[in-house]
């Protein structure tokens, strides 16, 4: 035999298979929609729990990789917590393991079944179409190994391919030959699947096939380190933690593995199922560990990964579903979180000072803080709603009203500080300089307006009448200050002193924005006073 034929003969199998794991998983999550998405969400308040969500997705769209680059995303937008993401991680290395055991099932039998019952059902259309193409890329993965699994069946004796699989003669090359594997193809199940595949037509044997599925393990988190490189703290704490993950658990069988393989043979099976149960127990058991383990390993993740420990999660600070049976009560929870989006306009302000300092103005925080503003504005209007519909006297559905809009002019303010950062942005992508003339017109600009916020933060939701007068004082004081900040730049303007041009108006028409924001807060909250809504 030419090692070169098998080579070429299992080549296009492999290349089916990663087309079909690719599709699959991407099918999957087209006709699933939002709903991984919200299923990872509901599942992670526990590590048991994320375990269990991280298992089942994995299961479903055959791709570990995926749920981990999926949850590296989820974790940088601030829809979960880092501490949250570990179940998930965890869930994931078990969900893998559903490849192996179908392979070892012969489920490959029923490729070609699986690949019609796609197809027809991808052209007859209806409601069920969107299944279709999963169902058929399903079948192609198993069609692939199947494909594989004939071409080696002739070379089960080859002397040649027995001399080739003998110079993986110790365990650390059998888990290098995984792990490179792995990291060729960017997917452990083409790893997994093999070695199934070969185990089934006794090409390898347990002892040999257990250390690759080791080594595979280890090439997972690849992906996701290269994923994170660029992302906030928390998402590249999710991907040092899965290749911690599985380093660890790899470390904690090799003094063990004799023993293992033993036990996993003692079990009965063929070869294939033998391998099979190998790779769910290995997993299972880096589960039970590590959720046993669970929170030291995340404070040793967060020591090994050092940065800002004030990444957004997407949770409410105060609201909470269902809001309380008293109404009084349930108005208070939304001020307080109308405050809490008014703070996130504080810190996208300290985040716009600080970029008229810094010449690498690009902050991925800076728009988390405004989606967070938008999303926690969308958790009022919703807490509302639910409220409005209870039988309430005329001055609380007055209120109500009054609330929600204040909840909205607050998001936009947070849009319109969003705005400001996008400004000073896009003067560094064009390479513009703001001379230290235009930037502290800006930040003299910013002083009456920040008051006025900070006002606004202490006094919420009522505004007396001193605090009242000072804010309109403020207002007072900022158009003063902006006319001759105008005059100034226009000044600079015209002897060519003002290289960022039309910007700087821009970025002081956008602070006068902000501030009739703020003072159209005011107004709002003093009507609800006047009208004398709250008990």
């Amino acid at each position: 035999m030419n090692s070169w034929e098998l080579l070429f003969a299992v080549i296009p199998g492999i290349i089916l298979f990663l087309y079909g794991i690719e599709q699959f998983s991407h099918e999957v999550q087209v006709a699933g929609g939002e709903y991984f998405r919200n299923l990872i969400q509901r599942l992670t308040k526990t590590p048991i729990r994320g375990t269990a969500a991280g298992a089942l997705v994995t299961a479903v769209v055959q791709s570990s990789t995926a749920t981990t680059v999926i949850t590296v995303g989820l974790v940088n937008a601030g829809v979960i917590s880092f501490m949250a993401s570990l179940g998930i991680i965890f869930g994931a290395n078990l969900g893998s393991t559903m490849t192996s055991q179908l392979v070892a099932l012969n489920l490959t039998a029923f490729a070609p079944i699986l690949i019609l019952a796609g197809f027809l059902i991808s052209i007859i259309g209806g409601k069920y179409r969107v299944f279709g193409r999963p169902i058929f890329y399903f079948g192609l993965v198993f069609f692939s190994l199947s494909l594989i699994s004939t071409v080696m069946v002739p070379y089960r004796t080859d002397p040649q391919l027995i001399e080739l699989m003998g110079l993986m003669d110790t365990v650390f090359l059998q888990i290098a030959f995984g792990f490179l594997i792995t990291n060729i193809f960017q997917s452990s199940s083409v790893t997994t699947g093999l070695v199934v595949v070969m185990s089934q037509n006794d090409l390898i044997t347990p002892t040999v096939a257990i250390p690759i599925l080791l080594g595979a393990n280890l090439g997972t988190p690849t992906t996701a380190l290269l994923v994170a490189t660029r992302m906030n703290t928390s998402a590249r704490r999710v991907a040092v933690a899965h290749f911690l993950f599985n380093f660890l658990g790899v470390l904690l069988f090799l003094p063990i593995l004799g023993l293992f393989t033993a036990f996993v043979l003692s079990l009965g099976g063929d070869p294939a199922q033998q391998v099979a149960n190998a790779h769910l127990l290995f997993n299972l058991t880096c589960c039970i560990v590590f959720l046993i383990l669970v929170h030291p390993f995340g404070r040793l993740v967060q020591r090994l990964v050092p940065g800002r420990e004030d990444d957004i999660v997407f949770v409410p600070r105060i609201l909470h579903d269902p809001p309380p049976a008293a109404t009084p009560e349930a108005f208070h929870m939304i001020e307080q979180e109308i405050v809490h989006i008014l703070e996130l306009s504080r810190e996208l302000l300290a985040e716009s000072r600080l970029m008229l300092d810094s010449p690498d103005r690009k902050n991925p925080r800076i728009q988390q803080l405004r989606n967070y503003a938008g999303f926690l504005d969308k958790q009022v209007n919703e807490t509302a709603l639910v409220i409005s519909q209870r039988d309430l006297n005329e001055d609380d559905a007055e209120y109500v009203a009054g609330i929600v809009r204040v909840s909205t002019l607050a998001d936009v303010l947070a849009s319109q500080t969003r705005g400001l950062c996008t400004i000073l942005e896009q003067l560094d992508e064009k390479g513009i300089s703001i001379t230290p003339e235009s930037a502290g017109a800006i930040r003299h600009s910013l002083v009456p307006y920040e008051k006025n916020l900070e006002a606004l933060i202490a006094a919420f939701p009522a505004i007396p009448d001193d605090v009242n007068e000072a804010m309109r004082a403020q207002d007072e004081h900022l158009r003063d200050e902006m006319t001759g900040q105008y005059l100034r730049y226009l000044s600079r303007l015209s002897s060519h002193q003002s290289p960022a041009g039309s910007d700087i108006s821009r970025a002081l028409f956008q602070v006068e924005g902000m501030a009739a924001t703020v003072r159209e807060i005011r107004k709002s909250l003093r009507r609800l006073q006047r009208v004398n809504m709250r008990p």
